[in-house]
């Protein structure tokens, strides 16, 4: 099963709040936290190691995040068959897990966009955009299967949009069979899940 904790920052942290929050984090995540000028960005980040160390305690795990490792393209993980993937967009942070083969995670607060849909999307995508009844909502839509994707292999942002087509809900990449499942945590945000096993999928808004 695929676990999903969520959370919505609802006002800015006092210093003690922060604190409070951040010494259930070892040094090594905490520093790099620290140096984020934005204070919603530090509350956002906090947070998300928070809900992955609520699904570390879920799945009944002996982990522990100063033993974390970061792959070729910056992505941590943790040195067994557990995989877990973080994403964060306006005020809300969502994190995945699971211990059937691999996971990523996108949400996107759905806004007003202003970019050239030849530099991220195939010419399929780009005619299912264009002909969806809401194409601002089917944009994101198809953002966040990317990201998603593109999450689960471990690449991110480091390989081109453009070199996956994510018009269908089950696409092979690499050797591999991704299956994209959309999330839906707020009427305001879009979102999907990109796994290598089929299974089930609990989705659950935790207060930090």
């Amino acid at each position: 099963m695929i676990v999903c904790y969520h959370r919505e920052i609802l006002k800015p942290w006092t210093d003690i709040e922060l604190q409070e929050r951040l010494s259930f984090l070892p040094d090594n995540i905490q520093k790099p936290i620290l140096l984020k000028r934005n204070h919603l960005d530090v509350q956002l980040s906090v947070s998300g190691n928070l809900l992955l160390l609520e699904l570390i305690k879920h799945f009944g795990l002996d982990l522990k995040l100063s033993n974390l490792i970061y792959g070729e393209h910056k992505r941590p993980y943790f040195n067994n068959d557990f995989d877990f993937n973080i994403s964060h967009s306006g005020n809300r942070v969502i994190c995945c897990a699971t211990k059937e083969g691999k996971v990523g995670i996108d949400i996107e607060l759905m806004q007003p966009v202003s970019i050239n849909y030849d530099d991220y999307f195939t010419p399929t995508e780009q005619a299912n955009i264009r002909a969806a009844q809401n194409p601002e909502a089917e944009f994101f839509r198809y953002w966040t299967k990317k990201e998603a994707l593109l999450k689960a292999v471990g690449t991110g942002m480091f390989t081109p949009l453009l070199d996956i087509d994510v018009s269908e809900d089950e696409v092979q990449y690499r050797n591999g069979i991704y299956y994209l499942s959309p999330i839906d945590i707020d009427e305001d945000y879009l979102g999907c899940i990109a796994h290598t096993f089929r299974q089930d999928i609990l989705i659950k808004e935790l207060i930090l």
